[in-house]
């Protein structure tokens, strides 16, 4: 079985209430927005969409950076964000739904089943779904990624960032003598 088949209890989601999100990153991006992903997507979000990429545990954001991170710069000036997720969630099939706003929370049990949908429909909002996130499986580790829409009905009522801590890697993470990142200043307007 690949990562990809492995399938997750969705259960996890009504035992744990409220949510506590993790997401690692660059500390001048430490917020809600979503606007990162939307200039350059994910595997669970279109261009031009907003999304958050977060995780219900807390090293999986670690080991995501980790992963798609070249091994000859240490990344520095990053923050580790914790998100909360609240509300009063009834299960509907793989969908937790809040009666008081009607927010959605979508549940993909594995990622196979994820992308399949996501192949399928690869643009909710262009269709009039409008989930506040999506929760798919990590590759990387057995446990829950959760992928926020600002944009999605419902999601400035049920989600909230509770702290923004500084965040350094253990240099042993890294070969021998490997530099650390300098901060760039960004120029943008």
């Amino acid at each position: 079985m690949t990562p990809e088949d492995q399938s997750l209890d969705p259960d996890f989601f009504l035992i744990h209430q409220p949510l506590t999100l993790f997401r690692l990153t660059k500390a001048k991006y430490a917020n809600l927005s979503g606007v990162g992903a939307a200039l350059a997507p994910g595997r669970w979000n279109s261009p031009g969409q907003e999304a958050i990429y977060t995780s219900t545990e807390i090293g999986v954001p670690v080991l995501e950076r980790l992963a798609h991170t070249p091994k000859d710069l240490i990344p520095s000036n990053l923050a580790l964000m914790r998100i909360r997720i609240s509300g009063h969630w009834e299960a509907q099939r793989d969908v937790l739904v809040d009666l008081k706003t009607s927010a959605s929370l979508w549940i993909y049990r594995s990622v196979a089943r994820a992308k399949q949908e996501f192949q399928r429909v690869p643009h909710f909002f262009a269709v009039g779904i409008n989930p506040f996130a999506v929760a798919v499986p990590s590759v990387i580790v057995p446990v829950w990624n959760v992928v926020l829409f600002p944009q999605g009905k419902g999601f400035w009522e049920h989600v909230s960032l509770e702290s923004v801590e500084p965040f350094q890697f253990d240099s042993r993470l890294f070969p021998e003598n490997t530099p650390v990142e300098i901060a760039q200043e960004d120029t943008r307007s």
